[in-house]
């Protein structure tokens, strides 16, 4: 407003290069905010609304990102995880490394049981009544003594070697596979003993490393081989 007498004050233009005051209370452009300074709420409102949405989802695919994609599992690692068959092997292994515990116990029932000892003893003489050497050495103790302490301590080995392979072949162990279809091409040599328990046995670890050696269980030990460190 102006009064008589007065001419009206104009606003001085602005140079080229210069900006006017933002908004009350805010800084010109070029100017440094005082030591403290908050912009006024509604400024930061208007800011808040005004950035966009991409560059908030551009923050969450930084590498140090550490917001709400924590803990999740990325798609980068999801196919490092082990197929179906290979999970189906791994369980076939462990129920062998079961049957083999089972088979370590009733060696450890017929050292300390003097009653089964002499039912297994009895037994294995009458299996070897047709070869001289094999049933004398059944009739020393001592002999027996060995034989078994050597079945048991053998057995307990056995039994820690398939789930100690298990727990490597899930991790994708290549070294694992092949050590796997080693023992299992070694079992087949006692297919020849009446032991229906021994039979299901190698019959699992034979199933097992044949699904570990056809797809995709090839192609999950390649992928983590080449994405090992």
């Amino acid at each position: 407003m102006t009064t008589s007498g007065e001419e009206p004050q104009e606003r001085p233009t602005p140079r080229p290069g210069s900006y006017g005051e933002i908004a009350p209370g805010v800084p010109k452009y070029g100017q440094y905010a005082p030591a403290g300074w908050e912009p006024p709420k509604q400024v930061g409102d208007a800011q808040n609304a005004s950035t966009p949405q991409s560059a908030l989802s551009s923050a969450t695919a930084y590498p140090g990102y550490q917001g709400p994609l924590q803990g999740k599992p990325t798609t980068a690692g999801a196919h490092l995880a082990p197929p179906k068959t290979v999970l189906v092997s791994i369980r076939l292994i462990q129920l062998a490394g079961v049957l083999q515990l089972l088979s370590t116990l009733a060696i450890a029932l017929v050292l300390f049981v003097p009653s089964l000892r002499d039912v297994a003893v009895n037994t294995l003489r009458a299996a070897t009544a047709g070869d001289p050497a094999i049933a004398a050495l059944y009739q020393d103790p001592a002999m027996m003594n060995a034989l078994l302490y050597t079945a048991f301590v053998l057995s307990v080995l056995a039994s820690v070697l398939y789930l100690y392979l298990a727990k490597k072949i899930r991790r994708g162990a290549n070294w694992a596979r092949i050590a796997s279809m080693v023992l299992a091409l070694i079992s087949l040599l006692a297919l020849g003993q009446p032991n229906v328990l021994a039979i299901i046995q190698i019959a699992l670890g034979v199933v097992a490393v044949i699904l570990l050696f056809r797809s995709p269980g090839k192609e999950f030990f390649v992928s983590r081989k080449s994405h090992r460190p």
